[in-house]
């Protein structure tokens, strides 16, 4: 009971220090936010000085340009008596150049007959060379041909005796048909014979058959006579088996002659295909030969019209050479009137030449004046566009002084708002550490209070401890008194004890409930400033996001700046090639118009430059303010988170900070696009 009166006021105190603690922060925030604008003071009165620094440098500039102005007429005029004396020098040179032209073609229209004749003679020279390559050939052919007939002849002997060879031999196997055929008849007489023989041997052996059978028909009739006729019957088998054996000896005799005679037969017809095959192929040799034998008298007739016409191509040889040596002559002369001609030629180059290093040196004193005034019309342009330049920039920053001035009354009103809230907020604490040190003298009378009720609580039961003991004493000493007398001793002690219990009970208890409320009022306090610090957080969370989301953007716009500044250094590479290549085909203008064109040109990449340079001046300008605008964010969310936690004013103020924040970060990027897109329109 006594830990529980004492935890309300422990909470307390400790809430109140977290309270100073978060002041603390929000003056060492308040102090870090007045650095940084002295810091931003120091920079403005800087930037001043380099705007009057910037203005001085203006003034000198202009003076510079005049003295590069009254240069460029006095250049001018040199200009304009160079050009008179050129265009003399031009006139004499073109009227060199015109004698020179006609000697030119003089000697091209002599060195192009010379080069027909030429023509003519190497085309000559390459037909007798063809002609003669022609007769060499000939000539190769014909021995060839002839070669080829001698060896044909050869052959066809060779052919003939293979034909008498073959003719003997076909012949011969011709006669050995006949002696084989008359072989063969003999053959067929003998086995016609042994047919004949055969067939004798076999009635005979059927009659024995027959005879034997009727003996033994009648031996089965006459048993008596068995003895004698078996032996006779014995003999006529002996006789049967000789007869047997001979005829199956003869039969396979026949057989096996039977199977030459076949054989010889099949031989005989082999032979006779091969001799017709022979035959054919003799006949078909022989009509080749005669083919052959015509196609040689053919080539002996062409080898003669051959050499015929090799001895007409030597004639005209022979002509064709005199005719050569003929243009040869005449070519020799008209070369040595060529070699005069280009020896007037080359006398009129050396005046020529003699000429142009003339106009040459004048020429290169017109480029040295002309390079002069081009440098003095550069250094013209230069110094425009530098001071158009520093306008430009000072325009800038005039307008950063003016916005930073602006931005500056805003914090200084921010800082003024933010020390009276301070000086509320100091008042407030001072009351609520009054009200501590009242609660903290309420709670030291309160634990007073309560060691007395403990001391009366502990004096109370040490009474009743010894009224115990007392009655113990005498219920154990007098067991037989009255009922009447107990009762009266138990009234005693009802009284004696029942005020001294009941004072200290009723006010812990009261004093218990107070401080269960005062606990539940703070902690829905509590609660509710959980609630609104995780709501700012979710605040800071967007806010967070919706510069992340500006951030990229910058990102992109830094990008499509990159973009734009790689496409006009392209822009300026072709602006010079187009310069280039106007320089090589332009001839008949003169150089000061090229070296004005070119300053023009390097003034127009100039101004793309200067803008390219404001472009980025402006995004970085942007990306700083961002940067700022993102740290005085987070400084002023952690001061107002700290500073939530004491009361429900501070947090609405961070909220309007919040919001004041993310429309000057929007209105800035706005700007900073607006500004980019006019840049880039006037690039374009």
């Amino acid at each position: 009971m006594g830990k529980d009166s004492h935890l309300p006021p422990d909470d307390q105190v400790g809430f109140n220090l977290g309270i100073l603690e978060n002041l603390q922060a929000a003056l060492f925030a308040l102090n870090k936010k007045e650095e940084q604008l002295q810091d931003a003071e120091k920079e403005v009165l800087l930037e001043q000085i380099e705007l009057n620094r910037a203005k001085d440098e203006l003034v000198h500039r202009e003076e510079a340009i005049a003295a590069a102005c009254s240069k460029h007429e006095k250049l001018k005029e040199e200009l304009k008596l160079a050009n008179l004396k050129l265009a003399s020098q031009s006139m004499q040179i073109e009227d060199l150049k015109l004698q020179i032209k006609e000697r030119v073609d003089e000697i091209s229209a002599a060195q192009s007959a010379l080069a027909l004749k030429e023509d003519e003679m190497n085309k000559m020279k390459n037909e007798l060379m063809m002609k003669s390559d022609e007769a060499v050939a000939t000539e190769f052919e014909l021995k060839s041909k002839a070669h080829l007939l001698d060896e044909t002849n050869e052959i066809v002997r060779k052919q003939e005796v293979e034909l008498q060879q073959l003719r003997e031999a076909i012949q011969e196997k011709e006669e050995e048909l006949e002696i084989s055929v008359t072989l063969r008849e003999l053959e067929e007489e003998k086995l016609r014979v042994a047919e004949a023989s055969l067939e004798k041997k076999a009635m005979e052996w059927l009659l024995t058959q027959t005879e034997l059978k009727k003996l033994a028909e009648e031996a089965s009739k006459r048993n008596g006579e068995a003895t004698e006729t078996l032996e006779d019957f014995r003999r006529v088998k002996k006789l049967l088996a000789d007869v047997r054996s001979e005829l199956v000896s003869s039969q396979k005799a026949l057989a096996s002659s039977r199977q030459k005679m076949e054989y010889q037969e099949q031989l005989l017809q082999a032979q006779l295909i091969e001799l017709e095959e022979q035959k054919i192929s003799i006949t078909s040799y022989m009509k080749s030969l005669k083919d052959a034998q015509i196609d040689i008298e053919s080539e002996r007739v062409k080898l003669r019209v051959a050499e015929a016409r090799n001895k007409e191509l030597e004639r005209d040889l022979s002509m064709e050479k005199e005719l050569i040596e003929q243009l040869q002559e005449e070519l020799d002369k008209e070369r040595s009137s060529l070699k005069q001609a280009i020896q007037e030629k080359s006398f009129l180059q050396e005046e020529l030449d003699r000429e142009s290093t003339k106009f040459g040196e004048t020429q290169n004193l017109l480029q040295v004046k002309e390079s002069e005034l081009v440098e003095a019309r550069l250094e013209i342009q230069r110094l425009k566009s530098e001071r158009a330049s520093l306008e430009l920039v000072l325009e800038e920053k005039d307008s950063e002084l003016f916005n930073v001035r602006k931005s500056l009354e805003e914090v200084n009103e921010e800082i003024i708002e933010f020390r009276t809230l301070v000086n509320s907020r100091e008042d407030q604490l001072l009351q609520a550490t009054n009200m501590l040190k009242q609660k903290e003298e309420h709670v030291e009378t309160m634990r007073h209070e309560l060691n007395d009720t403990k001391l009366k609580f502990s004096v109370a039961e040490t009474v009743v401890e010894r009224i115990v003991e007392l009655t113990n004493k005498l219920v154990i000493s007098v067991n037989d008194e009255d009922y009447e007398g107990l009762n009266e001793y138990d009234e005693m002690e009802n009284k004696l004890s029942s005020p001294l219990l009941k004072k200290p009970t009723d006010n812990f208890k009261w004093q218990k409930k107070q401080l269960e409320s005062e606990l539940e009022l703070t902690r829905v306090s509590l609660r509710m400033k959980e609630m609104e610090v995780v709501a700012a957080q979710r605040a800071l969370t967007i806010k967070d996001e919706e510069l992340k989301m500006v951030l990229e953007r910058l990102e992109a716009r830094e990008s499509e700046l990159k973009k734009m500044k790689e496409e006009m250094i392209q822009d300026a590479n072709d602006l010079r090639q187009l310069y280039t290549l106007a320089q090589e085909r332009i001839g008949e203008r003169s150089i000061g118009e090229l070296g004005i064109e070119k300053l023009q040109l390097e003034a127009a990449q100039l101004e793309v430059e200067a803008a390219t340079s404001a472009l980025h001046k402006l995004a970085e300008m942007s990306q700083e303010l961002l940067h700022k605008a993102s740290l005085s964010v987070e400084a002023d969310f952690d001061t107002d988170v700290q500073l939530s936690v004491v009361n429900d004013e501070c947090f609405s103020e961070f909220k309007t900070e919040v919001a004041r924040l993310s429309d000057l970060s929007e209105r800035l990027v706005k700007e900073a696009g607006i500004i980019g897109d006019v840049n880039l329109v006037e690039v374009i």
